[in-house]
This record gives structure tokens, sequence and C-alpha cells, in this order.
């Protein structure tokens, strides 16, 4: 989780400096920000990573565009890392 959200911030051209952590015995990803409170969990600081770049069309233009980005992000963190059962994970990609 944290390595991938650090590729992304490379990916996205965005300055070194972000600082990330881990919570709890899942190894939750956490974002220490400047600005205020902390952010958790893989989905929301990837979104806020895309946010902060100024690339909001990586994120979908259309309601069913985001819908799908955000059903993607869902398979990523409940599928790795939430080690979901195949039943799971067809239902995901269906």
């Amino acid at each position: 989780g944290v390595d991938e959200l650090a590729l992304l911030e490379k990916l996205l051209g965005l300055p070194k400096g972000n600082k990330y952590g881990v919570q709890g015995e899942r190894k939750v990803p956490v974002l220490q920000t400047n600005n205020g409170p902390g952010l958790t969990g893989f989905m929301t600081i990837a979104a806020h990573l895309v946010k902060q770049a100024k690339k909001d069309q990586l994120l979908g233009s259309t309601a069913e565009e985001k819908a799908v980005v955000q059903q993607w992000l869902e398979y990523r963190v409940t599928r790795v890392d939430g080690g979901s059962s195949k039943e799971d994970t067809r239902i995901i990609l269906k």
C-alpha cells in the first residue's frame, strides 16, 4: 500500500515529501498532512494525490466513469489488502 502510493505520487509528478505510515495490524496506509489531520486508507489517499496533482480526469468525468474508478480502487483494496475469497473477487469483477 504505502509503496504503491509513493509510486503513484511519483507518476503524478508530485514533489516528494509526503510522509506515509501504516496503522493497525492490517497495515492500513496513513498519509500525514501538514494542513490538518492525517488521511487514512488506500482509496482516500490515492484520490487525494490525484486531486493534489490537478489530474481529476483520472478519477472520471461522468458519474459512471467515477463509479468505475471507485470500483477498481475498491477491488484493489479488497482483493490485495483484504485477501478476499474467489467468490468475492468474482462478484467485484462482475
